[in-house]
């Protein structure tokens, strides 16, 4: 066997070792992606919150989470919106 008969079989190894890893991540995940489906479900059907009021929760979450500078954002959102007509 060559070298790169060797190192196609070794990368070929590997890339059936990433799947099944990550289809095993997936699997494992589907449990709690129907908890945050009924999660959201819940709280519409009871009218705490509306569909547009959860995801912007989540997007303000995943920016604090990602450190993001609320400045700079909100600097952004103007420079947008100016360029787009809407102030």
């Amino acid at each position: 066997m060559s070298s790169n008969e060797e190192k196609l079989q070794t990368r070929e190894q590997h890339l059936s070792n990433y799947i099944k890893t990550f289809v095993a991540i997936e699997e494992a995940i589907e449990p709690f992606k129907e908890q945050r489906k009924d999660l959201r479900e819940s709280y519409a059907e009871n009218g705490w919150l509306s569909k547009e009021e959860m995801r912007l929760a989540v997007k303000a979450y995943r920016l604090y989470k990602s450190e993001t500078d609320m400045d700079l954002l909100s600097e952004y959102v103007d420079k947008c919106q100016r360029s787009m007509g809407r102030i």
